[in-house]
């Protein structure tokens, strides 16, 4: 083990809003209801558009692809090019809707799904430039954005050797949302990357601080420690952790996440110690 180591706007509006708003287990029951007012009201643009997003989440892709085409034709004043778009693109077929999300950023050009949508598009399809670019703009035009907006745009500028603009775009997410542990871990791993150290440090000892529980951080710090090659305060960070560790409540100490820590730190003193014998030995 290494070391811890809407008109268009308002249909679009309505669908980021569901595919969050429920849970995936009821899913179904809301279709079989939406069949059955679609029975009542087989011209109704809407329930034909509710449906069809529900079938999305469902991932049933045909159905949903047809009554996005339904609803489209009941209505011709709906712009069905985003939500075709996106189920294809959920369904495997990014090619196939590249053409939809396009036709749909050509009239709503700073709307950021359809960016985010079109910029996974253009990765799966090799197109990395062109999908930085819309990452980038995803993320102009959005003014509080989720987490994993930021850590997905973080993640291909690192993969493409970005890897201080993807910091860049972490450390601007975190003065927008907080210190929100996924967002910090991430640019931790940025700090270790271009081997500043002394950043990463700095933010697990601020997480310690200010997280309700620092067992993680503190393992974290002597991680950080040992690929810095601070060898010897490594190790007393790790046994500080120990320490820390045993000195909890039975409940507490016994729980899978303390347990799984003070695995952890008993693994790494036993590879800071092989190392450190390796390296006495082959001392001249």
């Amino acid at each position: 083990m290494s070391l811890i180591s809407k008109s268009r706007l308002g249909i679009a509006v309505w669908l980021f809003a569901t595919c969050h708003g429920h849970a995936h287990g009821d899913v179904h029951e809301r279709i079989v209801a939406l069949s059955q007012r679609i029975e009542v009201s087989p011209l109704d643009a809407q329930l034909h558009v509710q449906r069809a997003e529900l079938e999305r989440q469902h991932a049933d892709w045909p159905a949903a692809l047809a009554d996005y085409e339904r609803a489209g034709e009941l209505d011709p004043t709906i712009d069905m090019d985003l939500s075709r778009g996106r189920t294809l693109l959920e369904s495997g077929q990014p090619r196939e809707a590249l053409p939809l999300l396009e036709r749909f950023l050509a009239h709503s050009p700073e709307h950021p799904p359809a960016l985010l949508y079109r910029a996974r598009a253009l990765v799966k399809l090799d197109r990395r430039p062109e999908a930085l670019k819309d990452y980038r703009a995803a993320l102009k035009y959005t003014p509080i954005p989720e987490p994993d907006l930021v850590r997905e745009t973080a993640d291909i500028m690192a993969a493409d050797g970005l890897q201080q603009e993807a910091l860049d775009v972490i450390c601007s997410g975190i003065e927008k949302l907080g210190a929100i542990p996924a967002l910090t871990l991430r640019a931790m791993d940025l700090d270790i990357a271009t081997q500043n150290f002394p950043a990463a440090l700095r933010r697990s000892d601020t997480m310690q601080q200010t997280a309700p529980r620092p067992e993680l951080w503190m393992a974290r710090r002597a991680s950080i420690l040992a690929q810095a090659g601070r060898i010897d305060e490594s190790r007393a960070e790790w046994l500080k952790l120990v320490d820390h560790l045993a000195a909890l409540p039975n409940l507490e100490r016994g729980s899978h996440a303390m347990s799984s820590l003070l695995e952890d730190a008993v693994q790494a003193l036993a590879s800071l110690d092989s190392v450190q014998n390796s390296e006495e030995r082959h001392a001249p």
